[in-house]
């Protein structure tokens, strides 16, 4: 391909996602986003985009990560693909209740695809995490060992999750309760913390000409989660304008601190560098679903100072 254009992104089969240029790739959820596309709309996209986790070739990939990488790209690598591990399977157990709960039928066709993309990236990742980083194959130990190397403050991510969850499983039909979900999944934990994920290892992987098969699957895993989060948006910025902003907020004040405090926390990129790659992204998703500008100050600036103060107090 001698030009890149988004259309390209699009319809890009798997032979070559490795050839698009990466800091592209990073933007396709953004201008996913803001097409604002609605759910069935994202659902003929997914109908289109299809592709395989059996497909991609890992081997050559298996053989230069342990032979040729340095330890300091192996140990970004890994704790990339450890939290991935994490992150899709907890993915598959989020979108149950979301589903369940769903208001709306075209909602539930294009969550259905969800699941989809999100059973095909947990298969992904676990061949990943097997074949590329030699972690045992069964699930249950591979996310045990994945969970060592995450940052502490997933822990608490994690059992935020459980509670909202744990809420919309006891009121499936509670609509406030279903947006708060959404919020944690779609908008932070798909559309704040993976998508900064990817752009490490893909800033990690950005001037090599080697692991094809790694830059194929996280190029794939983000074309679906540009799906994702477009979902998302729709719906948030639906429920800000039925009158749900502050349902919204109260989510966004508690897991933000935590996003910023994972930031912190992990050692594959600068502290500040990372940070405010979460920072721009979630003030480009407020922007979206129409956040007030002055709770967008308020929380970033006191999500800093929770995050700053409760990783002092950590130490």
């Amino acid at each position: 391909m001698s030009r890149w254009t988004p259309l390209l992104m699009d319809e890009a089969s798997l032979i070559e996602m490795p050839k698009l240029p990466l800091n592209e790739v990073m933007r396709h959820a953004h201008v996913v986003a803001a097409q604002r596309l609605k759910p069935k709309e994202l659902y003929e996209r997914w109908d289109r985009q299809q592709w395989s986790a059996v497909d991609i070739e890992l081997g050559p990939d298996r053989e230069n990560f342990h032979d040729v990488l340095t330890p300091g790209y192996r140990k970004i690598i890994g704790e990339s693909i450890a939290t991935f591990i994490i992150g899709e399977y907890t993915g598959l157990d989020m979108l149950g209740p979301i589903i369940s709960g769903s208001p709306d039928e075209q909602y539930s066709v294009f969550l259905g695809t969800q699941i989809a993309d999100e059973t095909r990236h947990t298969h992904l990742v676990f061949r990943l995490g097997e074949e590329i980083l030699g972690m045992d194959p069964d699930p249950k130990r591979m996310l045990a060992e994945s969970w060592t190397m995450a940052a502490p403050a997933h822990r608490e991510l994690s059992m935020l999750e459980a509670g909202i969850v744990r809420d919309l499983q006891q009121r499936p039909l509670d609509y406030a309760q279903w947006l708060r979900a959404v919020t944690l999944f779609h908008m932070i934990t798909e559309g704040v913390l993976a998508l900064v994920g990817q752009r490490v290892l893909v800033q990690a992987l950005r001037d090599m000409e080697l692991l094809d098969g790694v830059k194929t699957a996280f190029t794939a895993m983000c074309r679906d989660e540009s799906r994702h989060v477009g979902f998302g948006m729709h719906a948030l910025r639906t429920g800000v304008l039925e009158g749900h902003h502050d349902d919204i907020c109260e989510v966004l004040e508690s897991a933000v601190p935590l996003v910023l405090r994972i930031d912190q926390e992990s050692t594959a990129v600068a502290t500040k560098t990372f940070r405010q790659m979460s920072v721009d992204i979630l003030r480009r998703h407020m922007r979206l679903i129409g956040i007030d500008e002055s709770f967008q100050d308020h929380l970033i600036a006191t999500a800093s100072a929770k995050a700053d103060g409760e990783r002092a107090d950590a130490r």
